[in-house]
C-alpha cells in the first residue's frame, strides 16, 4: 500500500547488459526487488526490512535524519562537557577497590551522557555517542599522566632488576583499563539506546 501523500516518481532503474534489472549499488548483482518508496532496485545486501516493506539504505537513512537535530556546536559541546567530565572522575575511581569500580562506572558513564544530553538542550545527533566516548577516554588519559608516569618508572625498574614489566605493571593498568570500558559502555547506552 502506498503512503499517504506519495507520488512514485518514475523509478530509479539500474539496467545491466541485455536489459537485465541489477542493483544500483551493486552492479555484478541481478535483482528484481525495488525501494518501495524511491523505486531504486537492490539487493538483498541493500535491501532493510521496515513496517512498510524493503527499502534501500539511503531512504532508510533519510528517514532517520528527522529524528537527529544536533549542530555543529553541540558537537563541540559534547566533546568540551564529556571531557571535563571525565578527567576528575577518570583519576577517583580507578583508586577505589575493583567491586567499586564494577559498581560505579556504568552509573558513572551514564551520568555523563546525561550531562551531554542536557548541556545540548536535548536535541539528538547521529554520532553523540561516538563524540563523548572520544571525550572520556581523553578526559581518562589526560587523568592517568600520573599513572603513566609511575608506569614508565616501573618499566624502567624492572629491567634494572631483569624482571618482566608485564607482571610488573598488570596490577596497575586492570583497574584504569576496565574502569575505561564501563564507563564509555554506561554513556553509550545512555546516549545511542536511551530514552
Amino acid at each position: 500500500m502506498p503512503e499517504v501523500g506519495f507520488h512514485p516518481a518514475e523509478p530509479v532503474t539500474a539496467e545491466g547488459p541485455d536489459s537485465r534489472t541489477v542493483c544500483a549499488v551493486h552492479p555484478n548483482i541481478e535483482t528484481s526487488l525495488r525501494c518501495n518508496k524511491c523505486g531504486r532496485y537492490m539487493c538483498s545486501k541493500c535491501a532493510v526490512r521496515t513496517p512498510v516493506g524493503y527499502r534501500c539504505r539511503e531512504c532508510v537513512h533519510q528517514q532517520q535524519d528527522v529524528f537527529f537535530s544536533a549542530t555543529q556546536r553541540d558537537y563541540v559541546t559534547a566533546a568540551a562537557v564529556s571531557f571535563v567530565l571525565s578527567v576528575p572522575i577518570s583519576y577517583i575511581l580507578p583508586k577505589i577497590f575493583l567491586l567499586g569500580i564494577i559498581l560505579f562506572s556504568i552509573p558513572a558513564g551514564g551520568l555523563i551522557g546525561e550531562a551531554v544530553f542536557r548541556a545540548m538542550g536535548r536535541r539528538r545527533g547521529r554520532y553523540t555517542w561516538a563524540i563523548v566516548a572520544g571525550g572520556i577516554i581523553a578526559g581518562a588519559v589526560v587523568a592517568s599522566i600520573p599513572i603513566i608516569q609511575f608506569s614508565l618508572a616501573v618499566i624502567d625498574r624492572a629491567n634494572a632488576l631483569d624482571m618482566s614489566p608485564a607482571t610488573v605493571l598488570g596490577g596497575q593498568l586492570l583497574m584504569p583499563v576496565l574502569y575505561l570500558v564501563l564507563c564509555v559502555g554506561g554513556a553509550i547506552a545512555r546516549l545511542r539506546y536511551g530514552k
